[in-house]
């Protein structure tokens, strides 16, 4: 990089040995494993009734993102001393309208490529006969949504990315290894039954791509808002009959292209870079 990165520099306020670090990624783990054990224990209990238990196979997935948050603060407040907050922006204060604008253009990507995939192919696009019981998803995927995304984001585009960069100066090698590092917990999913290297691959780039803009932008911001509305699309507007998030959606896409999904995903992070992430200063 030519100039120190604002978003990487912030990290340097704390305590760094990389002993520190060691320590910060076995707590979010324990956080991460011994929370989701916690809040999935309601699903023993059962629940008769199907949409009931829809929605809360659907809330507690979600909220079993929450406790990898909490590992996060524990580490940057307790292990290496700084605010909270800096792994989101350097500067003090969280641009709430860059996130809505990531949001709102990501959003509408993925809502463009959605209509031309169903366009050429209706068959795979089968809307809901009761598009009414979507609401009580839709609502409840609003509200926790960015919990999962945003605990994501925490974990990787900032708590991990922030240490990376105080080793690997330059934005391109650390946002490859940032990607590596989102695509292999996902190579569980469903979703690689459509072809695992394609799949994986669709991760990867993703998590790079969300790293590179986090480094280019010098916040978090924009990455946090392409993630929530790259995860609420899927969950509400037009969802896959095999997932990780599995929701009531307004349309079931019952084949998974992924050669079709990683294609649109390089174009639609141009487009999104071209649009937003090309006027944010070079670091």
């Amino acid at each position: 990089m030519s100039s120190p990165n604002p978003f990487v520099e912030v990290a340097r306020q704390g305590r760094n040995e990389w002993w520190r670090y060691v320590a910060g990624v076995l707590i979010i783990v324990v956080c991460w494993t011994g929370g989701q054990l916690v809040i999935a224990a309601p699903l023993v209990l059962g629940e008769s009734d199907p949409t009931r238990a829809d929605l809360l196979l659907l809330a507690l997935l979600l909220l079993s993102f929450a406790p990898a948050a909490v590992g996060v603060w524990l580490a940057v407040r307790f292990l290496h001393g700084r605010p909270f907050l800096s792994l989101i922006t350097p500067y003090g204060r969280i641009s709430w309208g860059r996130s809505a604008i990531g949001f709102a253009v990501w959003f509408a990507i993925a809502g463009g490529f959605g209509l031309i995939e169903a366009l050429l192919h209706p068959s795979r696009y089968q809307p809901n006969p009761e598009p009414l019981s979507v609401l009580p998803f839709l609502l409840l995927a609003t509200l926790l949504i960015p919990v999962q995304a945003g605990a994501e984001e925490l974990v990787y585009r900032g708590y991990l990315l922030q240490g990376m960069g105080l080793l690997i100066r330059h934005p391109l090698p650390a946002a490859v290894l940032n990607g590596l590092l989102f695509a292999l917990p996902h190579a569980s999913n469903p979703e690689v039954s459509a072809g695992f290297v394609e799949v994986l691959l669709i991760y990867f780039l993703a998590g790079f791509f969300w790293a590179l803009i986090t480094l280019r932008s010098g916040t978090l911001e924009l990455a946090l808002g392409a993630h929530t509305a790259n995860n609420l699309f899927t969950a509400v507007v037009a969802n896959y009959t095999t997932t990780a998030i599995p929701t009531r959606s307004f349309f079931a896409i019952t084949e998974m292209d992924a050669t079709y999904q990683l294609v649109t995903l390089v174009v639609g992070m141009g487009l999104f870079y071209l649009l937003l992430a090309r006027r944010e200063p070079s670091q």
